[in-house]
Protein backbone atom coordinates (compact mmCIF):
# COMPACT_ATOMS: atom_id res chain seq x y z
CA UNK A 1 0.00 0.00 0.00
CA UNK A 2 2.78 2.43 0.97
CA UNK A 3 4.66 1.55 -2.20
CA UNK A 4 1.59 2.36 -4.33
CA UNK A 5 1.14 5.75 -2.63
CA UNK A 6 4.85 6.47 -2.98
CA UNK A 7 4.75 5.71 -6.72
CA UNK A 8 1.74 7.99 -7.18
CA UNK A 9 3.58 10.81 -5.42
CA UNK A 10 6.65 10.28 -7.62
CA UNK A 11 4.51 10.33 -10.77
CA UNK A 12 2.72 13.50 -9.65
CA UNK A 13 6.00 15.29 -8.97
CA UNK A 14 7.42 14.07 -12.29
CA UNK A 15 4.40 15.53 -14.09
CA UNK A 16 4.79 18.85 -12.26
CA UNK A 17 8.49 19.02 -13.15
CA UNK A 18 7.72 18.18 -16.78
CA UNK A 19 5.03 20.87 -17.04
CA UNK A 20 7.21 23.44 -15.28
CA UNK A 21 10.15 22.62 -17.55
CA UNK A 22 8.04 22.91 -20.71
CA UNK A 23 6.51 26.19 -19.53
CA UNK A 24 9.94 27.59 -18.65
CA UNK A 25 11.31 26.55 -22.04
CA UNK A 26 8.45 28.31 -23.84
CA UNK A 27 8.83 31.44 -21.72
CA UNK A 28 12.57 31.43 -22.29
CA UNK A 29 12.13 31.43 -26.07
CA UNK A 30 9.61 34.28 -26.17
CA UNK A 31 11.07 37.60 -27.27
CA UNK A 32 9.60 41.06 -27.42
CA UNK A 33 9.59 42.60 -30.86
CA UNK A 34 11.94 45.54 -31.28
CA UNK A 35 10.28 48.94 -31.62
CA UNK A 36 12.09 50.92 -34.37
CA UNK A 37 13.42 54.28 -33.28
CA UNK A 38 13.50 55.45 -36.90
CA UNK A 39 12.11 54.21 -40.19
CA UNK A 40 13.63 50.87 -41.27
CA UNK A 41 14.87 51.01 -44.85
CA UNK A 42 15.28 47.67 -46.63
CA UNK A 43 18.74 48.22 -48.07
CA UNK A 44 20.85 45.51 -46.43
CA UNK A 45 22.78 48.01 -44.28
CA UNK A 46 20.75 47.60 -41.03
CA UNK A 47 22.20 50.83 -39.55
CA UNK A 48 18.79 52.00 -38.33
CA UNK A 49 18.32 48.92 -36.12
CA UNK A 50 19.40 50.41 -32.77
CA UNK A 51 19.48 47.09 -30.94
CA UNK A 52 21.86 44.18 -30.38
CA UNK A 53 21.71 41.11 -32.57
CA UNK A 54 20.10 38.01 -31.05
CA UNK A 55 21.62 34.55 -31.53
CA UNK A 56 19.49 31.52 -32.35
CA UNK A 57 19.63 28.34 -30.26
CA UNK A 58 22.03 26.54 -32.66
CA UNK A 59 24.26 29.50 -33.42
CA UNK A 60 23.52 29.55 -37.16
CA UNK A 61 21.59 32.83 -37.36
CA UNK A 62 21.86 36.28 -35.84
CA UNK A 63 18.50 38.00 -36.03
CA UNK A 64 16.06 40.67 -34.87
CA UNK A 65 12.32 41.00 -35.36
CA UNK A 66 10.47 44.32 -35.14
CA UNK A 67 7.03 45.73 -35.69
CA UNK A 68 5.18 49.00 -35.84
CA UNK A 69 1.46 49.62 -36.29
CA UNK A 70 1.37 48.38 -39.88
CA UNK A 71 4.45 46.25 -40.58
CA UNK A 72 6.49 43.29 -39.44
CA UNK A 73 10.25 43.58 -40.02
CA UNK A 74 13.17 41.23 -39.65
CA UNK A 75 16.88 41.15 -40.27
CA UNK A 76 19.04 38.03 -40.38
CA UNK A 77 22.81 37.67 -40.51
CA UNK A 78 24.44 34.40 -41.64
CA UNK A 79 28.19 33.85 -41.35
CA UNK A 80 28.40 30.04 -41.22
CA UNK A 81 29.73 28.69 -44.56
CA UNK A 82 27.55 25.58 -44.64
CA UNK A 83 24.36 27.49 -43.78
CA UNK A 84 25.17 30.04 -46.48
CA UNK A 85 25.48 27.26 -49.06
CA UNK A 86 22.07 25.87 -48.05
CA UNK A 87 20.53 29.33 -48.45
CA UNK A 88 22.17 30.05 -51.81
CA UNK A 89 21.54 26.61 -53.32
CA UNK A 90 18.19 25.61 -51.82
CA UNK A 91 16.57 28.81 -50.57
CA UNK A 92 15.45 30.23 -47.24
CA UNK A 93 11.95 30.00 -45.74
CA UNK A 94 10.69 32.57 -43.24
CA UNK A 95 7.27 31.65 -41.87
CA UNK A 96 5.05 32.91 -39.08
CA UNK A 97 2.30 31.23 -37.08
CA UNK A 98 -0.44 33.43 -35.64
CA UNK A 99 -0.86 31.16 -32.61
CA UNK A 100 2.77 31.57 -31.56
CA UNK A 101 3.65 27.99 -32.50
CA UNK A 102 6.19 26.34 -34.79
CA UNK A 103 5.91 25.43 -38.46
CA UNK A 104 3.86 28.40 -39.61
CA UNK A 105 1.99 28.37 -42.91
CA UNK A 106 2.28 32.05 -43.85
CA UNK A 107 5.49 33.62 -45.04
CA UNK A 108 7.98 33.90 -47.87
CA UNK A 109 10.72 31.89 -49.48
CA UNK A 110 13.62 34.12 -50.44
CA UNK A 111 15.97 33.41 -52.02
CA UNK A 112 14.19 30.56 -53.81
CA UNK A 113 17.44 28.69 -54.56
CA UNK A 114 18.97 27.48 -57.80
CA UNK A 115 17.23 25.89 -60.77
CA UNK A 116 16.81 22.09 -60.48
CA UNK A 117 19.23 21.36 -63.33
CA UNK A 118 21.97 23.27 -61.49
CA UNK A 119 21.42 21.21 -58.35
CA UNK A 120 22.26 17.94 -60.11
CA UNK A 121 25.92 18.85 -59.87
CA UNK A 122 27.96 18.24 -56.74
CA UNK A 123 28.52 21.66 -55.09
CA UNK A 124 32.10 22.80 -55.33
CA UNK A 125 33.86 23.19 -51.97
CA UNK A 126 34.74 26.77 -51.08
CA UNK A 127 38.36 27.87 -51.71
CA UNK A 128 40.67 28.07 -48.72
CA UNK A 129 42.19 31.52 -49.27
CA UNK A 130 39.95 34.33 -48.02
CA UNK A 131 39.67 36.54 -51.16
CA UNK A 132 38.75 33.56 -53.37
CA UNK A 133 36.41 32.27 -50.68
CA UNK A 134 34.48 35.55 -50.52
CA UNK A 135 34.37 35.76 -54.32
CA UNK A 136 32.91 32.23 -54.44
CA UNK A 137 30.28 33.18 -51.86
CA UNK A 138 29.27 36.20 -53.93
CA UNK A 139 29.02 34.01 -57.00
CA UNK A 140 26.76 31.59 -55.12
CA UNK A 141 24.43 34.39 -54.09
CA UNK A 142 23.35 35.50 -57.56
CA UNK A 143 19.96 35.82 -59.22
CA UNK A 144 18.06 36.46 -55.99
CA UNK A 145 15.35 38.68 -57.45
CA UNK A 146 12.59 36.06 -57.28
CA UNK A 147 10.59 35.08 -54.20
CA UNK A 148 7.60 32.94 -53.28
CA UNK A 149 4.68 34.05 -51.11
CA UNK A 150 3.52 31.15 -48.94
CA UNK A 151 0.10 30.43 -47.45
CA UNK A 152 -2.01 32.98 -49.33
CA UNK A 153 -3.31 30.42 -51.83
CA UNK A 154 -3.05 26.65 -52.26
CA UNK A 155 -0.09 27.14 -54.57
CA UNK A 156 2.84 29.40 -53.73
CA UNK A 157 2.78 32.75 -55.53
CA UNK A 158 6.01 33.36 -57.44
CA UNK A 159 6.92 36.98 -58.04
CA UNK A 160 9.79 39.28 -58.84
CA UNK A 161 11.18 40.87 -55.69
CA UNK A 162 10.87 44.29 -57.33
CA UNK A 163 7.51 43.55 -58.97
CA UNK A 164 5.49 43.10 -55.79
CA UNK A 165 2.62 45.53 -55.46
CA UNK A 166 1.41 44.81 -51.92
CA UNK A 167 4.17 46.58 -50.01
CA UNK A 168 6.43 43.58 -49.30
CA UNK A 169 10.13 44.45 -49.47
CA UNK A 170 12.99 41.95 -49.16
CA UNK A 171 16.70 42.09 -49.87
CA UNK A 172 19.73 39.88 -49.27
CA UNK A 173 23.24 41.27 -49.64
CA UNK A 174 26.76 40.02 -48.94
CA UNK A 175 29.25 42.11 -46.97
CA UNK A 176 32.94 42.52 -47.70
CA UNK A 177 33.83 39.83 -45.16
CA UNK A 178 31.49 37.30 -46.81
CA UNK A 179 28.52 37.58 -44.39
CA UNK A 180 24.98 37.26 -45.76
CA UNK A 181 22.60 39.99 -44.53
CA UNK A 182 18.85 39.72 -45.12
CA UNK A 183 16.18 42.35 -44.42
CA UNK A 184 12.41 42.27 -44.94
CA UNK A 185 9.40 44.52 -44.45
CA UNK A 186 6.00 42.82 -44.51
CA UNK A 187 2.73 44.79 -44.20
CA UNK A 188 0.35 42.96 -41.87
CA UNK A 189 -2.42 43.45 -44.43
CA UNK A 190 -0.38 41.64 -47.10
CA UNK A 191 -1.05 38.39 -45.22
CA UNK A 192 -4.46 39.48 -43.89
CA UNK A 193 -3.09 39.74 -40.34
CA UNK A 194 -4.93 42.00 -37.90
CA UNK A 195 -2.25 43.17 -35.51
CA UNK A 196 -4.79 44.07 -32.82
CA UNK A 197 -5.93 40.41 -32.77
CA UNK A 198 -2.43 38.97 -32.39
CA UNK A 199 -0.15 39.18 -29.36
CA UNK A 200 2.48 36.50 -30.06
CA UNK A 201 3.66 35.25 -33.46
CA UNK A 202 5.71 32.10 -33.95
CA UNK A 203 8.64 33.01 -36.20
CA UNK A 204 10.44 30.21 -38.09
CA UNK A 205 13.55 30.43 -40.26
CA UNK A 206 14.57 27.31 -42.20
CA UNK A 207 16.92 26.71 -45.11
CA UNK A 208 16.15 24.39 -47.97
CA UNK A 209 18.18 21.20 -48.24
CA UNK A 210 19.74 18.78 -50.70
CA UNK A 211 17.41 15.94 -51.68
CA UNK A 212 19.35 12.69 -51.63
CA UNK A 213 18.65 9.69 -53.84
CA UNK A 214 17.02 6.81 -52.00
CA UNK A 215 19.26 4.40 -53.88
CA UNK A 216 22.59 5.91 -52.96
CA UNK A 217 25.71 3.71 -53.11
CA UNK A 218 26.59 1.68 -50.03
CA UNK A 219 30.25 2.56 -50.58
CA UNK A 220 30.87 5.86 -52.43
CA UNK A 221 33.36 6.24 -55.25
CA UNK A 222 33.97 2.55 -55.94
CA UNK A 223 35.48 1.86 -52.57
CA UNK A 224 37.72 4.91 -52.59
CA UNK A 225 37.74 7.51 -49.84
CA UNK A 226 34.30 9.14 -49.38
CA UNK A 227 33.65 12.42 -51.15
CA UNK A 228 32.91 15.59 -49.23
CA UNK A 229 29.96 14.94 -46.94
CA UNK A 230 29.63 11.24 -47.70
CA UNK A 231 30.33 8.23 -45.52
CA UNK A 232 30.78 4.54 -46.15
CA UNK A 233 27.28 4.00 -44.70
CA UNK A 234 25.49 5.60 -47.65
CA UNK A 235 24.65 9.01 -49.04
CA UNK A 236 24.82 11.30 -46.02
CA UNK A 237 25.61 14.87 -47.02
CA UNK A 238 25.87 17.89 -44.71
CA UNK A 239 23.67 19.85 -47.13
CA UNK A 240 20.84 17.32 -46.70
CA UNK A 241 19.68 18.65 -43.31
CA UNK A 242 18.25 22.17 -43.04
CA UNK A 243 19.46 24.86 -40.67
CA UNK A 244 16.52 25.87 -38.51
CA UNK A 245 15.45 28.30 -35.82
CA UNK A 246 12.17 29.22 -34.13
CA UNK A 247 11.19 31.91 -31.67
CA UNK A 248 7.90 33.20 -30.25
CA UNK A 249 7.73 36.97 -30.72
CA UNK A 250 5.52 39.25 -28.64
CA UNK A 251 4.29 42.14 -30.76
CA UNK A 252 4.31 45.68 -29.41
Amino acid sequence: MRKSVFMKVIKAWSLIVLIFGATAAIAQKEREAYQPEEAIVIDGKTDEWKTDWLLDQDGKFLYNIANDADHLYWRIKISDDLTQMKVALYGLFVKFDLNGKKRGKLGIKYPVGKDPHELKKEPEPLPQDLPSRIAAKKQLLTEVDVLELLGLTKESIVSSRLGLMNGIEVLMTITEDGTYVYEAKIPFKAFKIKKEDESVIGFTVETGKMELSRNGPATPNNGQSPRFGQTSFGTYHPLSSPAYMWVAVKLR
